[in-house]
């Protein structure tokens, strides 16, 4: 009607959701690898056209990020970057911008590479002796960059000076021990903030029984932020020692109750206990009753659900590797994941209607191996072995969104267990829309 004026409140004025525009600048980020002999992959997701990355990269113990020789990686290929070793920084402008996925070639603890993020959460982190914590913090960028880590535990958040204010110098990576820095007997939950430019944070956790087996050490996945349900994929059969951790960051205490995932159902067993959180603190919890006996078979995941966000991670021993567990990951477009060489399993589920999700394995010099169809559905996992040659598998789900991880079991004289989280593809950036008030 001419002339009336809608009041702040009105529907009519609230704000159109952002627009989004093909990506025209990307980064990604590799954490330093576990051996002086580890390699960065990149490859594409399905249906962009690739070009030319910038590189930034150090040597195994370097600090000092600086550019190397640019690789060009074109849909359907995949290729190396050269003396990879440690953090590695890929660059993409314009064309080469969209769709890149990388990855290490380490057996037995295999890093997410990822773009940089500004708020994030880590749970389940050691600082002594026998479990330790190592923060590694690359910064990208020409200017120097600032972030600060909370730490909480059963009692709530713990004051840590140290942690607050890390300055991180331009093209630098910054490295935080903390049994070094903060010392403590109790397991954390941290929460990172990035206060000033970009940063992508990695945490390596080392299990040391000193001088009574061997020395694992495994990469704990980041946690983008607290939900009401978190699905955790991924939980091989004859595991031990298994913990589950869940920390609130709320203000009220929250009460949260776990459910176990099989290739049929996902049901909550008759003894699973109740969990109940403080606020701002972290609660462990012994999952070795659940997964343990007749109810535990064919289990691979966990669902934490609670009535107010947590966030939520999964530590267990198998064949006294370290293997460190995180929420899986929301996928709704096509996606690839890169991978190393060598047995590997793809868990899919948190499907919200029976679908159908397209899976095509790489080799390395780019020839597609398989072509597979995936059948998921609600409250269920669906799991399907991948060639072991295969270095690139892109993942596409046709009309349902889905969350996965793959499972790389290494035999031999070390054997153990890997496990990676399908991440959706970084194709398009978010446009807000800006309207006068």
């Amino acid at each position: 009607m001419p002339g009336r004026h809608r009041r702040r409140g009105d529907p009519a004025r609230r704000t159109p959701a952002p627009s989004t525009a093909e990506l025209t600048s990307a980064t990604v980020v590799c954490p330093g690898g576990t051996r002086p002999a580890s390699a960065v992959r990149v490859g594409r997701t399905p249906g962009v056209g690739g070009g030319e990355l910038g590189i930034l990269a150090t040597q195994e113990d370097g600090t000092e990020l600086v550019a190397g020789a640019p690789v060009t990686v074109e849909a359907g290929s995949t290729a190396v970057v050269p003396d990879g070793a440690g953090p590695v920084v890929l660059d993409g402008d314009g064309a080469a911008a969209p769709g890149i996925t990388a990855g290490r070639d380490d057996p037995l603890a295999v890093p997410e590479c990822r773009a940089p993020a500004y708020d994030e959460w880590l749970v389940g982190l050691g600082a002594t002796a026998r479990y330790a914590t190592t923060l590694e913090l690359v910064n990208p960028d020409e200017g120097e960059a600032v972030v600060d880590v909370a730490l909480y535990d059963e009692e709530g958040p713990v004051e840590e000076p140290a942690l607050r204010g890390i300055q991180v110098p331009a093209h630098g990576v910054q490295r935080i021990d903390l049994a070094a820095v903060a010392p403590r007997r109790e397991m954390t939950a941290a929460h990172l903030s990035v206060t000033r430019g970009r940063v992508t944070v990695t945490a390596r956790n080392t299990r040391d029984q000193l001088g009574r087996g061997r020395a694992t050490t495994e990469f704990l996945p980041t946690q983008a932020a607290p939900d009401t349900e978190n699905l955790i994929l991924g939980v091989p059969s004859g595991a031990r020692g298994a913990t589950l951790f869940v920390a609130n960051p709320g203000d009220d205490e929250v009460r949260a109750r776990i459910r176990l995932v099989t290739a049929d159902a996902t049901f909550t067993p008759t003894d699973a206990p109740d969990v109940t959180v403080a606020p701002h603190a972290l609660q462990t919890v012994d999952l070795r009753p659940l997964l343990s006996g007749e109810s535990a078979a064919g289990v691979v995941g966990i669902v934490v659900e609670a009535a107010e966000p947590v966030a939520a991670s999964v530590r267990l021993v198998r064949r006294k590797d370290l293997v460190l567990l995180a929420p899986a990951v929301e996928v709704r477009e096509p996606t690839a994941t890169v991978l190393p060489s060598g047995d590997k399993t793809l868990l899919l589920g948190d499907a919200i209607r029976t679908g159908v999700v397209h899976v095509t394995s790489y080799g390395p010099d780019g020839a597609v191996l398989r072509e597979d169809q995936v059948e998921v559905a609600p409250d269920r996992a669906a799991s399907l072995d991948l060639p072991p040659e295969a270095v690139l598998v892109a993942v596409e789900p046709r009309n349902t969104r889905i969350a996965g991880v793959v499972s790389l079991p290494t035999k031999g004289g070390q054997p153990g267990l890997a496990t990676l989280r399908l991440r959706p593809a970084e194709t398009h950036a978010r446009i807000p829309v800006v309207s006068p008030d």
